[in-house]
């Protein structure tokens, strides 16, 4: 999808129904990818296209995202989105690759 803000609902919908059989775990997930996609939406060049996996798991869910960005750095470890999506996540890992693209993976446990 385009990375656009407005496509954060759709996102946030899915990773709802990814974990809805765990009440707890949803509530994270979504807290956690919204933040994560908003985060890649800001970085994302112009008409870049957000790409985004859900894998459960068991009682875990394993979200990756990636966007074409002009970054060259990954979000401040220090940043409000590292400290939100860190605490409502077990893992969290941020990197930008050789072909400029921006990644998140993270994974939620219930």
């Amino acid at each position: 999808m385009a990375a656009r803000p407005a496509h954060l609902p759709t996102v946030r919908a899915v990773a709802h129904a990814v974990a809805r059989s765990t009440p707890e775990l949803a509530i994270d997930l979504v807290i956690a990818v919204d933040e994560a996609c908003s985060t890649l939406i800001a970085k994302a060049r112009g008409q870049a296209v957000l790409r985004c996996r859900f894998h459960r798991d068991g009682d875990s869910v394993r979200f990756r995202a990636e966007v074409s960005s002009s970054a060259v750095t990954v979000p401040d470890h220090r940043s409000l989105y590292w400290r939100v999506v860190s605490a409502v996540t077990d893992t969290v890992t941020t990197w930008v690759d050789g072909d400029g693209l921006l990644h998140v993976e993270l994974r939620c446990r219930a």
